[in-house]
């Protein structure tokens, strides 16, 4: 089997989609412009009977910062997630991904958005984090709760900000340097390319696997400072896998459909990607159902309180966030496993991509499953248009921005010595 002609390699970003990105992020836009022009705010009685920094949720805009963190939850496993991809399979030495790399290559120019909107979080950050931010101008930890006063080093602004912004450059340093490695390969053909971005990977995924963590723990475990789970960090490391796999899916799909690759992308690529994906779902059903148990059976109240939230209250028992757990499960996990589960399903291309959108907005309700219980001290708050727009923001311009970028170079690998291999994958 041979390279198709270079027309099939060289992309080009159609008016049409160039067109529908623009649309989704005027609507994303135009909704932010109305949270700004009408801030939301919790019921009175909440800010009332609730905490300290429930006065800072009166006072701010509330809605608007979550649904950006929202955006920002679902945006970085985008960015990141490709660069994990490029990663370990460099680190593997695999063959049969070669000619799907270069998408999940274009994927690191996206975390510069994702730089863009955790700074829009991060300037309203009192809107989201006011459970260990007071609300004095000093934004320091309550002095009267002591776990707090002892998390401080970790949960003060200050630091917060600092490494999370830093996070993101390492992680974009690193896809810069695989992506020019890769490229530079392209014109020279050079063997060295690949043994040096085989040393580049194994350094990234140990940085990844601390940063990501610490990022997780960050920017959604602090959301409720006094509950912890040494879970979290792999809950939400199978969520960005999902997301990467899925997204990947959905490019190999729409470029399949508009006439490129030729034969140098098929069935047999679709099935492997079919079974990450399908791997990765009962990894995360395996990791909720650990969490979930682990804390159920120690019965430890400084743990149960995120369940409590959302499935159970003394009050009125099983209340809507129940509702979103068990749409959680059914969305991240059930349907998934069973709709690719057969071989003819994975090697079916538009098959699999009506799964990759099954588990794409499974990454959209987990997150606001995570996220949303914490806006109203654990009242319902419904997904309204106020979310669909930041998530149309978010896939507008990932949509672009991963165009762009594939536009730059060939879509394939052509310098890669397992490229032949690749070319004749079978199973």
């Amino acid at each position: 089997m041979k390279l198709p002609e270079e027309k099939a390699l060289n992309f080009q970003l159609s008016p049409k989609l160039k067109i529908v990105c623009m649309a989704l992020i005027a609507f994303g836009l135009a909704t932010l412009a109305y949270q700004i022009a009408f801030p939301w705010h919790p019921p009175v009685a909440e800010v009332a009977e609730g905490h300290a920094a429930a006065g800072e949720h009166a006072a701010g805009n509330p809605r608007l910062f979550m649904s950006l963190l929202l955006a920002l939850l679902v945006a970085l496993p985008l960015g990141l997630g490709g660069l994990y991809f490029v990663a370990f399979n460099h680190l593997a030495g695999a063959a049969w991904c070669v000619t799907i790399r270069r998408i999940a290559e274009s994927y690191f120019p996206y975390l510069l958005v994702v730089l863009a909107l955790m700074a829009a979080v991060f300037f309203g950050m009192k809107n989201v984090y006011s459970h260990w931010m007071l609300t004095t101008e000093g934004g320091h930890a309550d002095i009267a709760d002591h776990l707090l006063q002892v998390k401080r080093p970790w949960l003060n602004p200050g630091f917060f900000v600092t490494r999370n912004f830093a996070f993101v450059l390492l992680w974009l340093g690193f896809g810069f340097v695989l992506w020019k490695k890769s490229t530079d390969q392209d014109t020279d053909g050079q063997v060295e390319h690949t043994r040096s971005l085989a040393k580049w990977s194994a350094v990234f995924v140990i940085l990844f696997a601390l940063t990501y963590s610490a990022s997780a723990w960050d920017l959604t475990m602090s959301l409720e400072p006094h509950w912890f789970s040494t879970m979290w960090g792999p809950y939400c490391f199978a969520g960005l896998a999902l997301t990467a796999f899925s997204s990947l899916i959905l490019w190999i799909w729409y470029l399949k459909s508009s006439g490129y690759f030729g034969d140098a992308l098929n069935e047999n690529h679709y099935h492997d990607m079919g079974k990450y994906m399908w791997g990765h779902s009962i990894f995360w059903a395996y990791v909720m159902i650990c969490q979930y148990l682990l804390i159920w059976y120690a019965h430890i109240p400084e743990e149960t309180i995120f369940y409590r939230k959302r499935i159970y209250t003394p009050e009125i028992g099983f209340q809507p966030w129940a509702i979103v757990s068990l749409l959680l499960i059914l969305v991240r996990f059930v349907i998934p496993f069973f709709f690719i589960i057969q071989r003819k399903a994975k090697r079916n291309i538009k098959h699999l991509g009506i799964g990759a959108c099954i588990v794409l907005l499974g990454q959209v309700i987990d997150m606001y499953w995570v996220t949303y219980p914490t806006l109203a001290n654990g009242d319902f708050v419904m997904f309204d248009l106020r979310e669909l727009g930041t998530i149309s923001l978010v896939a507008g311009s990932f949509i672009l921005v991963t165009a762009w970028s594939l536009s730059r170079k060939s879509l394939v690998p052509k310098g890669d010595p397992r490229l032949e291999e690749c070319l004749h994958w079978h199973q």
